[in-house]
């Protein structure tokens, strides 16, 4: 018999690894519940319907990956070194450790055509991931060069993280990473 007594956040952190695998249209409430040990009954209490709770966790990856990429980037104590050392730590933890690859990308192409419901907290996720690296990368570059720069950058990791998941070989993502570590450190 399922437990009944669990916290909201106890539940995000338990969907979160069931959507990255199976996706938002193949994991039915059902499914959820079960993988958190609760009554379908039980989600409800939190959110309103699967919609609300696809969004809350989309928040919930989207303030730990901002706030853990931003604590990173504003420390004035720590060198581009330790930065970069800690971002691949960061990236490492989200899109290796985990799998299913990134859940923000995995969303945007399982809904966004069929529904935008998301769009927002997606567009959100990579607002910041591309403002983070942008500011890593204004001391070296113009402020145009760095944006640039950044939503490349963005766009490589993510499609090493979809060839990492297609052929089974994180080569693609830390070959994504080295590249860009080149920009950041202004390496040939």
């Amino acid at each position: 018999m399922p437990k009944v007594k669990t916290s909201k956040e106890e539940v995000l952190k338990k969907v979160i690894p069931v959507l990255r695998q199976r996706g938002v249209c193949q994991s039915s409430m059902s499914e959820l519940a079960k993988a958190c040990g609760i009554q379908k009954s039980h989600f409800y209490y939190y959110f309103s319907n699967k919609e609300q709770l696809i969004k809350e966790v989309l928040m919930t990856v989207n303030s730990y990956f901002e706030y853990n990429l931003f604590k990173t980037i504003k420390n004035p104590k720590v060198s581009i070194d330790e930065k970069l050392k800690n971002i691949y730590a960061l990236i490492d933890k989200m899109f290796k450790t985990f799998e299913g690859g990134c859940i923000m990308a995995n969303t945007a192409l399982e809904t966004i055509h069929l529904n935008p419901t998301y769009k927002g907290e997606i567009q959100g996720f990579f607002k910041n991931f591309i403002s983070g690296l942008q500011l890593l990368l204004e001391p070296n570059y113009t402020k145009q060069q760095s944006a640039i720069l950044a939503e490349q950058i963005v766009q490589d990791i993510e499609g090493g993280i979809l060839l990492m998941r297609i052929y089974d070989d994180q080569k693609y993502l830390n070959n994504a990473i080295s590249r860009m570590e080149k920009i950041i450190l202004l390496k040939p």
